[in-house]
């Protein structure tokens, strides 16, 4: 079987959860016998000609189709607004490809860059196609239902004024920032309003504000062409069908994760310190400052250490701050990051990890690695991370930013031991990468009545 994945973004230069289980599935399904493709967005550059917008590059074997998106005009897009959902430019590209390549399964694990007119191009050419949402770039312009003030969303309004506010927010004019936070929510939707009236809805600031009260409209029904919804959390599941997905299509799909860096691999017994570590994105919505607000809030002398592994190059101005904040606590050690296979190890040498996420997050696979690694979680009570994190069992879970929650927790498990001990215990192993890929290839065979290649076993 061909079958081509497609992601927002790849490594060598993206390695985060979603990277990484593409990664992973690519490679199980070219073990079992099947022909992989992956095509990849990527931040461009803003000065790019059209014709450098597309390349192509190899990343462990596989052959990586690239398109270099960047919020300006480009072929026939003139609204840079609209293109981050419904591109053009990239779907004449993105139907040539698929011309060409002739895969016989499209799974998307991400479209953010490359937009929901992959789902149509696939649609109209007949090729089947399944969707594992990894985060809420269907539903959210900015992927993590997060309002700009830091408070949860539940999604778009009517007309979107919501969703009108949040990008107004985000805008790098200074003016524009200032009306938006002044800007009520029933003024937002007046605007969208305002913005099919045929007198003004070719101006500028009104075209902007009609492709975004569009966007929800249209990804519904983009979502309702694809023929399977693999919804790894409940929470994503329901998000989804109240967005207005059919329900009929979703099917239930937790991640799977490579368990051979934990195999063999002895956990280190700390006799020290409590060895605290957090693995992933170093961004103001995963929290980090709360984890390190909440280290040092216990007295100097608790016996606590901890470990952050992430790259400051991703956001250099939230790393500066959070280093500033730990500046001269010498129980806080920022430790760069590793390579993938090196995992194991890494927690080989944790007593618990911390994911101190300000989002509903969708099950962050390093929780799964976690749990590969008999290494208890203490998490945000929220969404994908409260499915898997059982407070009390294998983990403890404390309120969103609750920066002394988290250090009570933390003082708990480094004076009780035995708790510890009991969390540790209690872990169960996550699905293997194996396990999977079989779960991915019943629903491929099912949609494409292919016979399995090599030893993938059957529907």
């Amino acid at each position: 079987m061909r079958v081509l994945l497609t992601i927002h973004q790849f490594l060598p230069d993206f390695s985060a959860g979603t990277e990484i289980l593409t990664l992973e599935t690519a490679r199980e399904l070219r073990r079992l016998g099947h022909d992989v493709a992956i095509f990849t967005g990527y931040p461009g550059s803003r000065e790019l000609k059209d014709d450098q917008r597309f390349d192509r590059y190899s990343y462990d074997g596989f052959p990586v189709e690239r398109f270099h998106h960047a919020y300006v005009p480009m072929g026939p897009v003139d609204n840079v607004i609209e293109a981050e959902y419904n591109n053009p430019f990239f779907a004449a590209h993105f139907r040539g490809f698929l011309q060409c390549w002739k895969p016989d399964m499209v799974h998307f694990f991400h479209l953010q860059r490359l937009s929901a007119s992959a789902i149509a191009v696939c649609h109209d050419l007949g090729i089947p196609t399944a969707l594992t949402p990894t985060d809420f770039w269907p539903v959210c312009f900015t992927n993590q239902l997060r309002l700009p003030d830091g408070r949860l969303c539940e999604g778009p309004d009517c007309l979107g004024g919501n969703c009108i506010r949040h990008v107004a927010a985000l805008s790098p004019g200074k003016a524009i920032r200032q009306v938006a936070a002044l800007l009520p929510d029933w003024a937002a939707r007046q605007a969208a309003r305002l913005s099919t009236c045929s007198h003004l809805k070719n101006l500028a600031p009104f075209r902007h504000v009609k492709a975004l009260a569009g966007r929800a409209a249209f990804m519904v029904q983009q979502l309702n062409k694809i023929d399977r919804v693999l919804a790894p959390t409940r929470m994503m599941e329901r998000t989804l069908t109240s967005f207005g997905l059919q329900p009929e299509k979703v099917i239930f799909c937790s991640f799977g994760i490579d368990l051979k860096p934990f195999q063999n691999r002895e956990k280190v017994e700390g006799k020290g310190p409590l060895r605290i570590g957090y693995i992933g994105t170093l961004s103001e919505p995963k929290g980090v400052h709360v984890l390190i607000q909440a280290v040092r809030a216990l007295p100097e002398t608790e016996p606590v250490e901890l470990k952050i592994y992430g790259r400051d190059k991703d956001f250099p101005a939230y790393a500066a701050t959070i280093r500033s904040s730990a500046d001269g606590d010498r129980r806080i050690h920022f430790c760069g990051t590793f390579p993938n296979n090196q995992i194991g190890t890494i927690f080989a040498d944790l007593d618990v990890l911390v994911v101190p996420s300000l989002w509903y997050e969708n099950t962050p696979l390093v929780i799964y690695s976690a749990h590969a690694a008999g290494c208890p979680v203490i998490a945000t009570n929220l969404g994908g991370m409260a499915e898997v994190v059982h407070h009390g069992q294998d983990g403890l879970l404390f309120e969103s930013g609750d920066a002394g929650a988290l250090a009570e927790l933390l003082k708990q498990v480094c004076h009780d031991r035995k708790l510890l001990r009991r969390l540790t215990d209690n872990v169960q192993k996550p699905k293997s990468i194996e396990e999977y890929v079989q779960e991915l290839l019943c629903v491929y065979i099912q949609m494409t009545g292919s016979i399995p290649a090599g030893n993938s076993g059957t529907a």
